[in-house]
């Protein structure tokens, strides 16, 4: 049996403060924060990465240079709120995966309703296993945090990510390529001593959006399987110690 939590022991939603980014795709992104508000979240920054800002958001921060999904992270620096809850545009939450996070976050530093566990030999980004909320029956450790379906984390936490050793990855990628979850994962292991969790919700905790500009992705950047396995080979050196990583050392 799975560790249960406390029982009534919950993360309000007015200690939250709910942080997306916005670039390519603002239908998605408004679609985004009309859920949030409607989940009964009251606090919802947005970061726009060279775009109009979301007069529906309760702040807007405008960057201007794009800076890719990081700029949710940066959120946590303007907020007063002790939670922050990462979404991205093109997934909205629903009461179900907004509930099982709020019940976890209080046993754990870092829950998410979408991670993965990458295989040995560790040579490829993609050579890894995905496992969703629905797919759980008790929190599962992942290496790897994908906030699509939201990563609910201490602001404390979300603030001490942004000057982690982990971002030095820059250095062995090309220039201009944006990643973000691994640093963030590599991160949170090395601060808090556990890996993230992906957290079991009671039915869909999540719906995928239609994307309006699929090309503008940061999946499909030029050479992006190739700079991801870059990136997960140089953690890994750096000491960064995937789940399975003991079964092969």
């Amino acid at each position: 049996m799975g560790i249960k939590p406390l029982k009534n022991k919950i993360v309000p939603k007015t200690e939250i403060c709910a942080a997306t980014c916005n670039y390519a795709r603002p239908n998605n992104a408004k679609a985004c924060v009309k859920r949030l508000k409607d989940l009964g979240l009251t606090e919802i920054i947005v970061w726009n990465n060279k775009a109009k800002p979301i007069s529906s958001a309760t702040r807007n921060i405008v960057s201007a240079t794009n800076i890719g999904s990081i700029g949710r992270y940066y959120i946590g620096l303007h907020t007063q709120r002790p939670y922050i809850l990462i979404v991205d545009d093109d997934h909205m939450l629903t009461q179900a995966g907004l509930t099982a996070l709020r019940t976890w976050a209080t046993k754990y530093p870092a829950v998410v309703q979408c991670g993965a566990v990458f295989n040995p030999p560790f040579k490829r980004y993609f050579d890894r296993k995905v496992i969703k909320s629905h797919q759980v029956k008790a929190p599962r450790r992942v290496d790897l945090v994908l906030p699509y379906g939201g990563l609910l984390i201490p602001t404390d936490l979300c603030r001490r990510l942004l000057d982690h050793w982990a971002w030095k990855f820059k250095e062995t990628v090309r220039p201009g390529f944006i990643a973000t979850d691994l640093a963030v994962s590599c991160a949170i292991l090395d601060l808090t001593g556990q890996h993230a969790v992906v957290v079991p919700s009671n039915g869909s905790g999540m719906t995928q959006l239609k994307d309006e500009a699929p090309h503008k992705a940061l999946s499909h950047q030029k050479g992006a399987r190739i700079e991801k396995t870059k990136i997960l080979r140089w953690m890994i050196n750096q000491g960064w110690k995937p789940l399975k990583i003991e079964k092969t050392h």
